[in-house]
């Protein structure tokens, strides 16, 4: 069988959540890390044999956190040693302070620090998004594991060598689908100084909720050329709604049609959200992409429940990638379903 881009991307963007429960040093995660993705390398059908793990996994934990809140990982094609990805984790779903950190600090929103935007465009970006983006440029390859002592940015560098042409994509799942096209952006905006003018970089983003404003949306697609910039979200997947105020009142709706209407503990959780954002502005890059048609899951009744499954296992499933187990997606996430 023959994968499509975002189909190989999908499998990269799940792969990062590899260890997600590990409590420990982070030398000794990433270690364990580096062994379940080199596996997964070399078994899962989408990427079976055809990519090696060159630099990573790099994590990072916040003070006084019990999971690693951060994980990236570089990958090179075997048969075309120009081709590269990069994998980020999205929210770890047992990590509290990810979730207060990284996800919800949206009330506050900073300028983007990058490129030449056209200075009728005033580009902002959440301040979780801020914080996560930071966390990955700072990110160093723990001791023992490919790249070791190096930032992502310092390997490609260096990697990258006299290379005439080189295609760096970057993917992610839920935040990782938020920070993936973000740190894809910074790549293309420090070409020319610390990366190759010549360098083709691009993004597939999946369940990714919006990073920035609509003029951070807006600089985004002018800086993406067609097929560059893909970003994936599910029609039933409530991450993929935020932080948009007219997509977050569609919460309240999303199940209508399958008579599941939110109790009152979703209502609040809607409402929160919808405050947190409140005349920031937030709109999704590639706002006009037609969403993947979610397929409802009869058996599960329950507005949380249906909502976590649309957000995990809606994506390979729609994709087509659960029928042969091209993604274990029931392995990786067993802890949060």
């Amino acid at each position: 069988m023959s994968y499509s881009k975002s189909q190989t991307m999908l499998a990269f963007a799940y792969m990062s959540y590899y260890g997600f429960d590990l409590i420990g040093p982070d030398k000794c995660n990433a270690q364990k890390i580096e062994k379940d993705i080199k596996h997964a390398l070399t078994s899962w059908a989408p990427v079976k044999d055809e990519w090696e793990l060159v630099w990573g996994p790099g994590v990072f934990i916040f003070d006084l956190a019990l999971f690693d809140d951060n994980l990236m990982y570089l990958v090179r094609n075997i048969k075309d040693p120009s081709r590269y990805v990069i994998g980020i984790r999205g929210t770890n779903p047992v990590g509290l302070k990810d979730w207060l950190i990284e996800d919800f600090q949206v009330s506050c929103m900073v300028p983007w620090q990058y490129g030449k935007p056209a200075a009728k465009l005033k580009p902002k970006i959440s301040k979780s998004t801020e914080i996560g983006i930071i966390k990955l440029q700072e990110m160093i390859a723990e001791p023992g594991v490919p790249g070791e002592g190096k930032s992502l940015l310092e390997f490609l560098q260096g990697d990258i060598g006299g290379k005439n042409a080189v295609d760096i994509c970057v993917t992610g799942h839920s935040l990782g689908g938020a920070l993936a096209p973000t740190l894809a952006l910074w790549l293309k905006d420090i070409q020319g100084d610390k990366l190759p003018e010549s360098a083709k970089i691009s993004t597939v983003a999946f369940a990714g909720p919006s990073a920035g404003n609509k003029d951070f949306a807006t600089y985004s697609d002018q800086r993406f050329v067609e097929g560059e910039c893909i970003r994936v979200a599910n029609s039933l997947d409530v991450a993929a709604y935020a932080w948009n105020q007219k997509s977050l009142r569609k919460l309240f709706l999303l199940y209508r049609s399958n008579f599941l209407l939110p109790g009152p503990l979703v209502i609040g959780m809607i409402s929160t959200m919808l405050a947190l954002s409140w005349r920031k502005g937030y709109q999704q890059i590639e706002a006009d992409a037609k969403p993947l048609e979610g397929r409802f899951k009869p058996l599960l009744y329950n507005y949380l429940a249906q909502g976590i499954y649309q957000h995990v296992v809606g994506y390979p499933e729609i994709m087509g990638m659960l029928d042969d187990n091209d993604i274990p997606v029931f392995e990786l996430f067993a802890g949060q379903l």
